[in-house]
């Protein structure tokens, strides 16, 4: 009877230990299933979330893109818009003053868009006043006097003698020389608490003048406005033509004035800013 006991006690033990092992193997099988399950879910988050990414550059890309397009576009825009203010101001200012010469090119850096023209006429002269106002207004307003001009541009008509108003200088001897640049020498001499220095080009005399008390030197300012003319160029004139230039550049100062014969009228250019004269008379017809 014992011995049927303790059989049936090793039989019960063996069944529990069964049972255990076989718990546990399903519940590693079940854990691993759930982890594969979870690597999975993870592995399709991922994905979806790897697609939001390149979905969400490609449309910022064209975004961009688009952004960069639509900048160049507005500036391309407003690039003609300046230049068709210009022309278009000339176009109605070539009705009121027949004949007389006129720059195609404002000259500017920037401002084209202010751009405002107004003019004075007479039997005797034509004057043009180029200036850069807050707002465009339209040619000839009453409100552009008020402006500062950065160039006026003057024609004296029926002209009986040219040289007086031009100014031409001849070349200078006796003076100290002055390399300009290359072959290019000028001479310098003082007078009055300034100091101009001169050099001629064909029909061109060029003159600097710096001022003395303000502690200027005339060369960097000569050496620019040869530059300016190599590139440049100046009118074609059959007499003798002159260009003055007072060392410095401000709003309203009109330091650079440039004087020249065509037929029976003489022209005059002054400006504030020596490159934009050049530019202005480079587009001159």
């Amino acid at each position: 009877m014992k011995k049927n006991r303790k059989n049936l006690a090793l039989l019960l033990l063996a069944a529990s230990l069964l049972a255990g092992c076989a718990g546990q193997s399903n519940s590693q099988s079940s854990q691993s299933s759930q982890a594969k399950s979870e690597k999975k879910a993870e592995s399709k988050a991922s994905s979806k979330s790897a697609a939001k990414s390149v979905a969400s550059s490609a449309v910022s890309s064209t975004k961009s893109s688009s952004s960069q397009a639509s900048s160049k576009s507005a500036a391309s825009r407003s690039q003609r818009a300046d230049a068709n203010r210009m022309g278009t101001l000339t176009s109605r200012l070539r009705v009121k003053l027949p004949g007389m010469l006129l720059p195609a090119a404002d000259g500017l850096g920037q401002g084209s868009r202010n751009l405002n023209i107004r003019y004075t006429s007479s039997s005797s002269q034509n004057v043009v006043y180029y200036s850069v106002g807050n707002s465009p207004l339209a040619l000839n307003d009453s409100r552009i006097a008020s402006e500062k001009p950065y160039a006026v541009l003057t024609e004296k008509k029926n002209v009986a003698d040219a040289s007086s108003l031009i100014n031409y200088q001849e070349p200078k001897t006796g003076l100290p020389a002055v390399k300009i640049a290359g072959n290019v020498t000028g001479t310098e001499e003082g007078a009055a608490g300034s100091t101009y220095l001169q050099f001629n080009q064909g029909q061109w005399s060029f003159v600097v003048r710096a001022s003395n008390v303000q502690g200027q030197k005339p060369l960097p300012t000569a050496q620019k406005l040869l530059t300016l003319y190599q590139q440049y160029g100046l009118p074609d004139t059959a007499a003798k033509a002159s260009v003055r230039v007072d060392v410095g550049e401000s709003l309203g100062s009109l330091n650079t004035v440039i004087t020249w014969a065509k037929g029976s009228s003489v022209y005059q250019l002054k400006a504030h800013s020596t490159e934009t004269a050049f530019k202005m008379l480079k587009s001159l017809n």
